[in-house]
């Protein structure tokens, strides 16, 4: 089973780029559209070049990941392609606690990458002492109210 994501891309080159840094080489390219077929994690994500599109920036993307050593490892990765992250660690949310990086890709969606590391008992973000960060808030925008993964 994989999850299906069809995403408009302003400019295909550039979401290319980005998209091989997190996922590899995708499984098909044309001169309007690239795909990736992944079994891990089980995603079907389809770009297809939309110039001009305005695409909104208030959602995201996330995939959860086994065990930190994969987060890392992903991560890694993902720095190594050139791509800038911003990392959360032991931030609760969504009644999770977790450790998750993101990244947003040229048109601003923005991708999670974390894993579990406990239990919340909070909706609402509330991030580890000592730090101010929302929990679910893409890397390509900053909110400063509302609740979380909205």
């Amino acid at each position: 089973m994989r999850v299906h994501i069809n995403l408009p891309a302003t400019d295909l080159n550039a979401s290319l780029a980005f998209y091989e840094g997190l996922f590899g080489s995708p499984t098909k390219t044309r001169d309007d559209y690239a795909n990736w077929r992944l079994d891990e994690p089980g995603l079907h994500l389809a770009l297809v070049h939309a110039p001009g599109e305005v695409v909104p920036t208030d959602r995201h993307y996330g995939v959860e990941l086994a065990d930190k050593a994969a987060l890392d490892t992903l991560h890694e990765q993902v720095k190594a392609a050139g791509i800038p992250t911003r990392v959360e660690e032991q931030i609760s949310c969504c009644y999770a606690v977790g450790d998750k990086f993101w990244a947003a890709d040229p048109d601003g969606n923005a991708w999670e990458f974390w894993v579990r590391t406990g239990e919340s008992d909070t909706l609402a973000p509330r991030a580890a002492e000592g730090s101010t960060t929302d929990c679910c808030v893409p890397a390509a925008q900053e909110k400063t109210s509302g609740g979380c993964c909205g």
